[in-house]
C-alpha cells in the first residue's frame, strides 16, 4: 500500500487525520467509559490526559501539514554555486507503534498522528492491559481505515511483536514503556 504511493500527497494526509478527529468524537463517550473501565479515569481526567490532548494535536498538525510538507530551502556549499539546496520531506515507509497500558488511547493514537501526517503506514500494536479501550481504538480504526494502511493487531505483546519483528520490516518503531 504505501508503495503504491497513495499516502504520499496532502489531500489524502489531511482526509485521513479529519476521518480520525470525526470518528474520535463520534466514540468519545465509549473511549470515555472504556478508560473508566480500564483505568478508573473520569471524565475529566481522561479528557485532560487522553482525548483532548489527541484532539488539540490533530487540530495543531491539520492546520500546519501543508507549511510542514513543502521543501526546505537550505544553503548551498561553494562546490555546488551557482543551484539552490533544499530538504525534501519523504515518508520513512511502515512504522509499528506499540501502545503502553497507562495512558492506551493518547500513546497509541498521538504517535499515529504524526505517522499519518507524515504519510507512512501503520501498524498499531494496543497494549493487552488495557481491554475496554483497545475495544473501542479497533472499532474506531477499522471503521475508517484500509487495513493495508493502518492495521490494527491485538494480543500479547511479548508474544505477538517478536513475531511481527521477525516477519516483517519496520522502517521506524515508536514504544512507550518498559524493556
Amino acid at each position: 500500500y504505501f508503495d503504491s504511493g497513495i499516502t504520499k500527497s496532502y489531500a489524502f494526509r489531511k482526509d485521513q487525520l479529519q476521518k480520525l478527529k470525526q470518528a474520535i468524537l463520534s466514540h468519545e463517550q465509549e473511549l470515555y467509559d472504556a478508560l473508566y473501565a480500564d483505568l478508573k479515569k473520569s471524565p475529566e481526567e481522561c479528557w485532560v490526559t487522553e482525548l483532548g490532548m489527541v484532539l488539540s494535536e490533530l487540530d495543531f498538525i491539520i492546520k500546519n501539514l501543508r507549511r510542514w510538507m513543502e521543501p526546505e530551502r537550505v544553503a548551498t556549499n561553494l562546490l555546488n554555486l551557482p543551484s539552490a539546496s533544499k530538504v525534501m520531506k519523504e515518508p520513512l515507509g511502515v512504522v509499528l507503534i506499540i501502545g503502553p497500558w497507562n495512558y492506551p488511547f493518547q500513546l497509541l493514537i498521538n504517535p499515529l498522528l504524526g505517522a499519518i501526517a507524515a504519510g507512512n503506514c501503520v501498524v498499531l500494536k494496543p497494549s493487552e492491559f488495557a481491554l475496554a479501550t483497545s475495544a473501542v481504538m479497533k472499532k474506531l480504526i477499522e471503521e475508517i481505515f484500509a487495513p493495508e494502511y493502518i492495521l490494527y493487531v491485538e494480543g500479547d505483546g511479548a508474544e505477538i511483536v517478536p513475531q511481527m519483528m521477525s516477519h516483517f520490516v519496520f522502517d521506524h518503531l515508536f514504544y512507550t514503556g518498559s524493556t
